[in-house]
């Protein structure tokens, strides 16, 4: 790697990706049109060529230079898809053919950064899992279809096109430093409520289980399946041991957030959920990542656990809080 292209690198996962590469002294161009971005340009000035545009709207053969293409742009989150109710598997779909042609073109190896969401069903996933959806379409399956469509045109294209080189990541439950409340997440709502002395709203019963992943763990992952000798595969990525339900989640929050600021005293109360964001909203299902192929090929582990990330979380939003930042919890 020489010349990359990241493409919502000013979003979560991909500005903590964009802080990886740097260190790496390479030549990096971001393409964010900052719909969902979580930093600003000038976090990045002078360090990168940052293009604030949509990946339709991109003059791509002015950037015949690149080597490698890391696609993270994309609509997301558990109540941030539901405005694009209808138009979520086209732009997913387009927006990867668009840069899979140009990976071709160029010769450049592409990294998409797909999700466990293509699963469709709850169960230990592992790549070759079978992808079942239910049987009534919501939004939220639009945008785990539109995913896993977009897969298949890399993979099947791949077959034909000797040009075409590429890794397929679906990462599991990502969350930490950097992410937003606004999509729906549940890490960054239950930080800022208890920092602030807000309910820490648990939707349904909290029975539902999650596998947290600290998004550098996954910044590294990505770096490393960059940078091996394999290509044209499909990888989970995810953190199997961190495995616990959302109750217990809200209970470690409440915990860590206590230990650090003894002045807090955070609850939590069971709410549901579409009386907040409406009828349409529906909760991820119950996924625990597989990740022996990475482990075993890759010998690549998740090594930060929910402490951890609980911890960075709460760091980064009582100093964010202490500048005097606001942030509204649902």
């Amino acid at each position: 790697m020489k010349n990359v292209l990241i493409t919502g690198g000013l979003g979560f996962i991909g500005s903590h990706l964009v802080d990886y590469l740097d260190q790496l002294n390479l030549n990096i161009v971001i393409v964010d049109n900052k719909t969902t971005n979580v930093v600003e340009n000038q976090t990045f000035k002078n360090k990168c060529l940052i293009v604030n545009k949509s990946i339709k709207d991109v003059d791509f053969s002015k950037l015949s230079q690149i080597d490698t293409v890391f696609h993270l742009a994309s609509i997301l989150g558990p109540s941030g898809v539901l405005k694009h109710a209808g138009d979520i598997g086209f732009s997913i779909l387009n927006d990867s053919i668009i840069l899979r042609d140009f990976c071709i073109q160029n010769k450049a190896l592409f990294i998409d950064m797909s999700t466990s969401e293509v699963y469709g069903h709850p169960g230990i996933l592992n790549e070759d899992s079978q992808k079942v959806f239910p049987g009534q379409y919501q939004i939220r399956t639009e945008y785990g279809g539109g995913k896993m469509i977009a897969e298949m045109a890399v993979v099947n294209k791949s077959k034909f096109e000797k040009n075409l080189k590429f890794h397929i990541i679906r990462p599991f439950n990502v969350t930490g430093p950097r992410q937003k409340p606004d999509g729906g997440f549940v890490l960054p709502r239950f930080v800022i409520a208890a920092l602030t002395n807000q309910p820490l709203t648990v939707f349904g019963d909290g029975t539902q289980r999650r596998a947290f992943t600290h998004v550098n763990d996954i910044c590294e992952a990505t770096l490393k399946i960059a940078s091996s000798k394999f290509r044209n595969e499909i990888w989970n990525v995810g953190n199997p041991p961190n495995e616990m339900s959302i109750n217990e989640i809200a209970d470690l929050v409440i915990k860590l957030a206590k230990n650090k600021f003894s002045n807090l005293k955070p609850k939590k109360i069971l709410i549901d959920p579409k009386k907040i964001h409406g009828k349409y909203f529906a909760e991820a299902i119950d996924k625990i990542p597989y990740t022996k192929k990475i482990n075993t090929k890759l010998h690549w582990f998740a090594c930060r656990n929910a402490e951890k990330i609980i911890n960075d979380t709460l760091d980064y939003y009582h100093q964010k809080i202490g500048q005097g930042y606001y942030f509204k919890v649902l």
